[in-house]
Parts: structure tokens; sequence; C-alpha cells
């Protein structure tokens, strides 16, 4: 059985910091957590890797991503998937949610068809653990890029029929909380263990409440394809900043949300309900072009993805960059963003129990960062190494 102990001048847990911590692996779980002088091991039999150059951090967890390195998870393939795996595994990701993007009804069920078969496969990079559906059941007015011609009223017969396709792989999905029939909708979702979240929506503060009270947990990409704040009528955006419970996704690339909306963001929700997300499409680690999200083409300049309206249309970032720069523009200590990228979505997800954090019995999903500049070095995804610089 494969064991591995790992050293780091600092291991986040992210509950704790240990200062000269070590990590033991066994086949692929935690085994043990705790400083290298408390930790009795034999080196005969545990393969060693670390130093003091390095923190040990949990596995990132980006519930929201449409494509990487030249694909896009609607594609539904083996080859996509598993490029887009590899590619996330470079910056730190070790769990993701294939997340859709709004098509017509056939194309949504042979993606999710394909994306459900691919969930319990094995391959190298980041693992696959569920489908985010962001559509159709959205806001025509709040679309962004998603094709206002493919938008479907609130259905449960298709939900039920994408959850069958997809061989109930759903984990998470994005509705809009003012369109009619969303009350029951929401509650068939909840009732199948699918977590809701808020997003593409022109909602008053009202039809936000009532979607949070019918069980709506989450908010998607905060600010972004949401009606604008008002004093007077405070919509979606005032629901979710005032509700201390909702998990709110943020994109901090500096583009979707300025540095010092995000510093207003960090006062209002704290730093335990955000979860740094990517949003990231196919043009992630590629040069400047033309690239796909769906079926629909997105020109990028300067990493800056827009369709063919001038509208924002995903991003290129990762979430390591996005780790960077919210230490750079909050001056947070690294413990709290930790939690955003870890610890956070994990709950939100229901998978603290196997995912988020350094803890025995949990996944072995860790990334080395070198401590000098925080890139990643060494990423493990249940006990296997999944990327290395070295």
């Amino acid at each position: 059985m494969n064991r591995l102990a790992l050293f780091a001048r600092k291991v986040i847990t992210p509950e704790t910091v240990i200062l000269d911590g070590v990590v033991l692996v066994e086949g692929t779980k935690i085994l043990e957590v705790g400083n290298y002088k408390s930790v009795k091991f034999s080196k005969k039999e545990f393969s060693v890797c670390g130093g003091p150059q390095y923190c040990l951090v949990p596995g990132f967890i980006d519930t929201h991503i449409h494509g990487a390195q030249g694909r896009d998870v609607m594609e539904g393939t083996k080859a996509a998937l598993d490029i887009i795996s590899q590619s996330l595994a470079r910056h730190g990701t070790t769990a993701y949610l294939a997340t859709t993007i709004t098509a017509s009804v056939e194309k949504t069920l042979q993606s999710v068809k394909g994306i459900g078969n691919q969930i319990r496969q094995s391959r190298q990079g980041a693992q696959l653990i569920g489908i985010h559906l962001e559509g159709p059941f959205i806001s025509p007015k709040q679309c962004g890029a998603h094709p206002a011609i493919h938008i479907h009223p609130a259905s449960i017969s298709l939900l039920e029929q994408i959850l069958t396709y997809a061989n109930n792989q759903v984990k998470l999905i994005t509705l809009a909380p003012e369109i009619k029939g969303v009350k029951n909708l929401i509650r068939y979702a909840r009732s199948k263990n699918i977590v809701v979240s808020l997003g593409h929506s022109n909602s008053v503060y009202k039809d936000a409440q009532e979607a949070i009270a019918q069980g709506a947990g989450n908010a998607t990409h905060i600010f972004n394809a949401m009606r604008a704040f008002n004093h007077r009528e405070p919509g979606i955006i005032g629901a979710i900043l005032t509700n201390p419970n909702i998990w709110t996704e943020l994109i901090a690339d500096g583009i979707h949300v300025t540095p010092n909306t995000i510093k207003f963001l960090l006062q209002s929700k704290g730093t335990r309900k955000l979860l740094l997300i990517t949003d990231s499409i196919s043009a992630q680690g590629m040069p400047d072009g033309n690239y796909q999200l769906g079926d629909s083409q997105v020109k990028v300049m300067n990493g800056v993805c827009r369709n063919s309206e001038g509208k924002l249309a995903g991003s290129t970032l990762t979430q390591d960059k996005a780790m960077r720069n919210l230490l750079n523009w909050s001056k947070l200590p690294l413990q709290e963003i930790i939690f955003m990228l870890t610890k956070n979505p994990a709950e939100s997800l229901k998978i603290e129990g196997s995912k988020g954090s350094l803890a025995p019995g949990n996944d072995a999903d860790m990334v080395l960062l070198l401590l000098n500049d925080l890139s990643v070095h060494t990423t493990i995804i249940k006990g296997k190494i999944g990327y290395t610089i070295g």
C-alpha cells in the first residue's frame, strides 16, 4: 500500500497552523497530522517528500468551472475531461464540479450524460466529483453569456430528465429565484440532495428571501449577472449579503469584481462563507484568441473573455492565482484564504467528511506551495502525485 510522509514548514489544515508539520498518508487517506516531533513513523515504511521551503494545504475545490486548456466540459468526453483535470492539478485544484452552460435540451442531455459517465472513472489530475448545472432555469434579463434562446421555464420534469441522463450526478444547480414555479423546483432539487445556488437573476429582495426559505443555500458569482443593489430595493445582492448562512462564490480576478468591492464583500460576509471559484472556460492556460463556451464563441484579449455582445463570458483564472490575488488585495492571513478554497466549498457541498481539510480519515488531497511565492510545487490527489514541477 502506498505510504507517504509529507513535511512542510507550515501545515495549514486549515483549522490550525502547524509549524514544522508532517502529514502521513496510507493509500488514499490521511493517516495522521501533527508536529514532526509528535508524529512517529519509520522512514523505511514511508516515502518522504517536502521540506522547510514548503507550505502544505488541503487540495483546492472548484465548484464552478467550464473548461481549461482548450477543452470545454460540455464536450462530455473522456479526452476533454482528462485534459481539464490535468490542467487543474497544475494549479492546486484536486476536485471540481464540471459546470454546464445553458444550451438546447438535446445538447444539455448529451453533455450531462457524458459527464455523468465519467464521474467515477479514474484519471490523472483533479477528481471530477459532480456536475454544476448552471441554467437553463435562469433570467433572460440577467443571462450574461448564456444564450437566451435556450433559457427554460422552471420545470421539474426537465430537471428529472437531466438527472436521469446525468446518472444523478448533479450536485449543484444555479437558478433565478424570481422565475415562475421556482419554489417547487427548489423543493424538488433539495429532495434530491442537490445544492441550490441563486444566480443569473433579476430578483427583488423578497423573491430571493423566499427562495432562501425554500432551501437555496448558495449564491453564484456574487455581483455578476445579478440585479444591481439599490438602497430602496436591495434585490438579490442585498438578500445574499445580509444572510450569514449563504455560501457565496467569488471570482477574484480583479475583472469580475474589483479589489475594493472584494474588501466590501469581506466586511459583509467574512471569510468563512466565501468560495473562491474560477468560472474559467476553455481559454484557461491558453494564449489570447477565440475559444468555445458551450456552443458560443468567446474572444479572449489580455486574458479577459467576452462574447460577441461584449459581455464577460467566464474567465481564465486559476485557483492558485485567485489565492495570491486575494492575499495581495485583502492582506488577510493565508489561513483565512485557504478556508475559501478548501473547507468552505467542501462544507457547502456537504462533503467535509472526506475533503477540504487535513484530518485523519479524509482523502489525501493536498498541495505543496513554495513559501517564497506560494506557487504550486506538488499536488497530491487521493494519495498519489497528480502534478509536480520536480
